[in-house]
């Protein structure tokens, strides 16, 4: 009796390990079953969503299957150069493929970078003590303008609180300074304001003096209308916008509609309309916090509106005229209208969501971290393309130069989100063990140091080029990308900005 055939006992096997799983053809294309996955579309005949242990084992399985070329391709990054003329040479199995790997690392770096970088409305900017330190005395120095009862007061609150942000703004990135500077003419408008309305109440004061020696009155003088910001209550408030706005319609009312003279009254006349409406909602603010006292929340408290009048007089500008996408709108000559349309819509939304960073800074950091991967995404291909062209007699193509330029991509993320788990780590134990500070201070500058050096090695290990013409080449190739990646950040930014 002859022994069955080793294909006829694989058969058998498939049959079986199929009949285990109560499938005898494919589920996905009816193929018949001969072995545990399908000859024809490649599905396995186990069903994860049918089987608590089914699901759990894919995902284990799945993991492990890919953990060891991570690894291996993670190891050999270190060195540089060494993944990418691998890869390049023909050794493509044992590495993770360059697209999927800077796709899961940069979305893991930035995730991480969520927490490294404290982004929340208790922490401006960056983790730096003194810039948080400027953050609350910015808060405290616009109440304490605000009661302040001489000039000299003002000007001393104004001089400490000035020099204290000008200080932090050396210590901060540079896109980070904008928000210091706006907080600056904050401090400047809020201590006018406040030595103008000082002025006026010693102006009326002395003039009431004068009328009551001359008539012997003990009435007081009636006053002129003072600012609408200067409201005590909200019928004060009513009561000054219409003392305002009665000459500013009469004149308005006297204007040809649509000359620059109309325009600018009626630019007048919204100012005068914004500050009421932010007294009143600063007004209806403390009346809520007040009367829920301590458990009131912030967002109950804000729902009135905007409470930060400082920059309510200071709207976007175009032309030397406040803009206005009907009256003074922002037009590309050589765009058509539905284009320059968009722009002003665009402009629209950008201007609102900037006075909330003006106000919430953080909020611009956000933004910027979610504008970088975008940014990386479209530079990768850029420094390619570069390198095709720094590179011209190389022999290589397009596609080559571009799994170099993701491996390089690759090795910056990891760098930096290294940066970020020593930040971390940082922010945990040296509170417990000051040394460590100095430890973790170390290795960020040690990777930041060696971030330049990593890619001029690997850039002459994968073409093969003697030192001179590489850095050469490397000089030009880095200055240029430099150029372009400042480009694309401050467009992205921007583009985070308008569509928050």
């Amino acid at each position: 009796m002859s022994e069955p055939s080793s294909s006829g006992a694989s058969q058998a096997d498939g049959h079986a390990a199929g009949s285990q799983h109560g499938l005898t053809h494919c589920e996905n294309c009816r193929a018949e079953l001969h072995g545990h996955y399908c000859h024809a579309c490649g599905q396995s005949v186990i069903n994860p969503i049918r089987h608590v242990g089914h699901a759990l084992e894919e995902v284990f399985e799945s993991f492990w299957h890919l953990d060891g070329r991570i690894f291996r391709t993670l190891r050999d990054l270190l060195s540089p150069g060494l993944t990418a003329k691998n890869y390049i040479a023909g050794q493509r199995v044992r590495y993770v493929a360059p697209l999927r790997l800077f796709v899961i690392v940069s979305v893991l770096t930035f995730f991480v970078a969520q927490f490294a970088i404290h982004v929340d409305e208790n922490n401006a900017f960056f983790d730096i003590d003194s810039v948080q330190q400027s953050t609350v005395q910015l808060g405290n120095t616009k109440k304490q303008i605000k009661q302040a009862r001489t000039v000299a007061e003002v000007e001393e609150l104004r001089a400490r609180t000035v020099s204290g942000l000008q200080a932090a703004a050396k210590q901060v990135p540079a896109q980070a300074r904008d928000a210091i500077d706006k907080s600056i003419q904050a401090v400047n408008r809020q201590a006018d304001k406040r030595i103008e309305a000082l002025r006026l109440e010693q102006k009326l004061d002395g003039a009431q003096v004068a009328s009551q020696k001359a008539q012997g009155q003990h009435d007081a003088a009636e006053p002129e209308p003072g600012s609408v910001l200067e409201a005590k209550n909200l019928g004060e408030v009513e009561t000054l916008r219409d003392l305002k706005l009665a000459p500013l319609r009469e004149e308005l009312a006297k204007l040809p509609k649509g000359s620059s003279a109309a325009i600018d009254q009626g630019n007048r006349i919204r100012l005068v309309n914004a500050e009421a409406g932010c007294r009143a909602a600063q007004l209806q603010s403390e009346h809520a916090k007040a009367s829920e006292g301590p458990a009131v929340r912030k967002a109950d408290a804000d729902r009135y509106g905007v409470t930060d009048c400082d920059d309510v007089g200071d709207p976007l500008s175009f032309n030397g005229k406040p803009w206005n996408a009907k009256t003074n709108p922002l037009t590309v000559t050589w765009w058509p209208q539905f284009a320059n349309d968009w722009l002003n819509r665009q402009v629209g939304r950008g201007e609102a969501n900037f006075q909330r960073l003006s106000k919430e800074p953080w909020r611009y950091v956000s933004a910027l971290l979610s504008a970088i991967p975008s940014a990386l995404f479209l530079m990768v291909p850029l420094f390619a393309l570069l390198l095709k062209l720094a590179y011209l007699g190389s022999g290589r193509g397009y596609l080559e130069h571009l799994a170099i330029a993701l491996y390089s991509h690759v090795y910056l993320c990891l760098s930096i989100l290294a940066i970020f788990v020593l930040m971390l780590l940082s922010a945990a134990i040296a509170p417990h063990w000051s040394a460590f500070g100095w430890i973790s201070g170390i290795g960020i500058g040690l990777l930041w140091a060696w971030m330049p050096i990593y890619l001029l090695i690997m850039q002459k290990r994968v073409y093969g080029n003697g030192w001179p013409l590489t850095l050469l080449r490397y000089s030009v190739v880095g200055s240029l990308y430099f150029i372009l990646m400042s480009v694309a950040a401050v467009f992205l930014g921007i583009a985070a900005v308008v569509r928050m």
